[in-house]
């Protein structure tokens, strides 16, 4: 997969996880910038969370990345990964303290 792809993916899955979250009181928003837009609405934190990896899927259809760059953006799709897993954690203990 396309790791710009993946990158847009993961950042909705981000954002609809992270909106249950905080609707349900279950996590509060980590990042103090994110937690300002997300004050702002949630369309702003939508548009964001879309708009970035959109740019850069771009970017990289108008010149695919290579070498340094590209390993950057691998290294932020494993760190994108963990909060994803992160996401999954607080997902599974609340289900294991429900029931």
């Amino acid at each position: 997969m396309n790791p710009c792809i993946f990158l847009l993916a993961a950042g909705l899955l981000d954002a609809i996880l992270t909106q249950v979250g905080i609707s349900t009181g279950l996590i509060k928003e980590g990042n103090p910038m994110m937690s300002q837009v997300i004050s702002k609405g949630w369309s702003y934190f939508y548009f964001i969370k879309i708009i970035l990896p959109l740019m850069l899927l771009g970017l990289f259809y108008l010149k695919p990345f290579i070498g340094r760059v590209r390993k950057l953006l691998l290294t932020t799709c494993v760190l994108y990964s963990s909060v994803l897993i992160y996401h999954m954690v607080w997902i599974i203990l609340y289900l294991k303290t429900s029931i």
